[in-house]
């Protein structure tokens, strides 16, 4: 895979990402509990 093919690819990913955060609902408020339940079980 050239490098200006892995970029888009990781943009595309990117953009994707954030528009399901965005615009699904519920999903952004979903990976913020995931996210606070790892770190706080992961703390040392």
């Amino acid at each position: 895979m050239k490098w200006t093919n892995y970029l888009i690819l990781c943009l595309l990913i990117s953009a994707i990402i954030v528009a399901s955060i965005l615009f699904v609902p519920g999903m952004g408020d979903m990976l913020e509990t995931r996210l606070l339940s790892f770190l706080s079980t992961n703390a040392s």
